[in-house]
């Protein structure tokens, strides 16, 4: 079994401190929203969020939505997915989630999920804002994918019973210290693909096929 852990994804409601910014009330009133319930987005709220702390990690959802339906897409079936935000925060993705293909649907959903904490279709549970906290989910050999490694740790680890690949899911930087002392209590090693730096999609689409092949699930001629 293989879980994908996106840490410190870009994603969250507008804060607090920028609700009141013309660009956000701009928004606000054409989308008919509440800046209160409606997810920062850096090519709509740029302005807004010049002062904001780690500005350079924020307002980009639109890497948390690619990376999704990349891991919903792939052939794995004991595949978990979760979404760790910049905010601590803990998504429960299904594996059986139609992530939607639309930017902006898929903005809404997550906005409706932030409100309602989960999202159900059919008697069946498809996001859940959960309980818990990163450490809560780092399970089995983890795997952290950064820069400047070699995929070593990776290939070994795929012997695994169960493996949890973290992948970074924001636009700029490094992990947060706080996030590096989580992994070393859960005793993660290190993978990557070289010096060059790699888009979270890139990473995330590797690490599929590389499991997928490893697995069995494609064939590599």
């Amino acid at each position: 079994m293989i879980r994908v852990v996106l840490v410190e994804s870009s994603l969250e409601l507008i804060p607090e401190s920028i609700q009141n910014h013309p660009a956000v009330i701009s928004d606000s009133r054409r989308r008919k929203k509440k800046p209160k319930d409606m997810i920062l987005d850096d090519s709509k709220h740029h302005a807004a969020m010049k002062n904001l702390p780690k500005k350079e990690k924020r307002g980009r959802p639109d890497i948390v939505h690619s990376c999704l339906l990349s891991l919903v897409d792939s052939a794995v079936e004991d595949l978990e997915i979760y979404v760790h935000t910049i905010n601590n925060e803990i998504i429960w993705v299904n594996r059986e989630t139609r992530i939607p293909r639309n930017y902006n649907r898929f903005i809404g959903l997550f906005e409706q999920l932030y409100k309602e904490k989960r999202i159900e279709a059919n008697g069946k549970v498809l996001l859940e804002v959960i309980d818990g906290s990163l450490d809560d989910v780092l399970e089995g050999e983890v795997i952290v994918m950064r820069e400047g490694e070699s995929l070593d740790n990776f290939k070994r680890a795929l012997d695994s019973e169960k493996i949890t690949v973290c992948i970074g899911a924001y636009p700029h930087g490094d992990f947060e210290e706080e996030t590096y002392k989580i992994f070393e209590k859960a005793n993660a090693k290190f993978a990557g693909f070289g010096e060059a730096p790699r888009t979270s999609l890139y990473v995330v689409n590797r690490v599929l096929a590389l499991y997928e092949i490893s697995k069995g699930l494609i064939d590599f001629c």
